[in-house]
């Protein structure tokens, strides 16, 4: 797999970055979660939201509001949920809901991405991660993720919410979409893939699990693979646990084939195969090739990945997939 020299050197980083910064350092922790928790596919109560703030400028109004988890086995610091709403100010009857990538403890990227939607007519929820930001375990700077099991409550806590947040969207009368770059990407995926009711699906540079992401390309460094018991005998037993988030074992919702996809050719982290077999698994959806990196990809054309949200949206509404109720 050719590497983009961006990524290659943001793995090196992971790889030789401080021990404080690695992920899984208190080992595997409670895996039973992945037994007890299982995300409902049916309708999802929508999520009421506290809109504590607006503020109007250049023609976007942003909001930002809190709200109480559904996800019940999240930690206590983690079940107050925080959203950000930037909408253009003339009105919209489209919104997205903008999931998180790895790591992203400030919202920066996705504001951008959001500022570009609003500009076309089109709204976004974008959703602070358990775990991330103001949802962090505590103030230190280090690796919030620091178990197999904290992972999985992050995961699923991040798709039940996802799921609330489109039933709030389609509460109002707007069209619903999801979208996400890189883990947010596969957690749209998987959110698009548990939905009742058609939803406009952008997943961004994503992978159909993280088992792939996080085992072969560039974030494996990061891994804290002696409080595993060690890389030989830890490897086969975290892929199989990464796997069972797979979007492939999932059936395809008949709104997939709407769905577009990107994916950067030289991606680092995201190995480009695995976004292939997400758009194998998603007959009808598009896939967008981009020359470039994972990093690239995200740094440099915000454009891009707006206008294949936008698309999306255009490909569910031309067949008929408006979810105003």
């Amino acid at each position: 797999m050719v590497r983009h020299p961006i990524d290659q050197i943001g793995g090196a980083i992971v790889a030789h970055g401080p021990e404080r910064l690695r992920f899984f350092s208190d080992g595997w922790g409670d895996l039973s979660v992945t037994e007890r928790v299982t995300v409902p596919t049916g309708v999802p109560d929508p999520i009421r939201i506290e809109w504590v703030s607006d503020t109007a400028d250049d023609g976007l109004v942003t909001s930002v509001g809190i709200f109480e988890s559904p996800a019940d086995m999240l930690p206590v610091h983690a079940r107050h949920g925080a959203v950000t709403r930037i909408l253009p100010e003339a009105g919209t009857d489209r919104t997205v809901v903008l999931m998180a990538a790895w790591n992203e403890h400030d919202s920066r990227a996705r504001f951008g991405i959001a500022r570009r939607l609003a500009r076309q007519g089109i709204g976004s929820l974008v959703l602070e991660n358990p775990y991330y930001g103001i949802r962090r375990p505590d103030d230190t700077d280090g690796q919030p993720i620091r178990t197999v099991s904290d992972f999985f409550r992050m995961g699923i806590g991040a798709v039940m919410e996802g799921r609330g947040l489109l039933a709030t969207v389609r509460e109002t009368g707007h069209t619903p979409g999801v979208a996400g770059y890189s883990m947010g990407g596969n957690m749209s995926a998987l959110v698009s893939s548990t939905m009742p009711f058609p939803v406009a699906t952008a997943p961004l540079a994503a992978a159909y699990s993280p088992s792939p992401v996080y085992l072969d390309g560039a974030l494996r460094g990061g891994i804290a693979w002696d409080a595993l018991g060690g890389e030989e005998a830890a490897e086969s037993k975290l892929r199989q646990a990464l796997l069972s988030a797979s979007v492939l074992d999932r059936p395809a919702p008949d709104h997939a084939r709407y769905a577009v996809l990107v994916s950067a050719t030289a991606d680092g982290y995201v190995p480009p195969a695995t976004t292939e077999l997400l758009h194998a698994h998603w007959p009808g959806s598009e896939l967008r090739w981009v020359r470039g990196g994972h990093a690239s990809l995200l740094w440099f054309r915000k454009a891009t990945l707006a206008s294949a949200i936008a698309d999306s949206f255009d490909r569910l509404i031309r067949a008929g997939g408006t979810t105003a109720s």
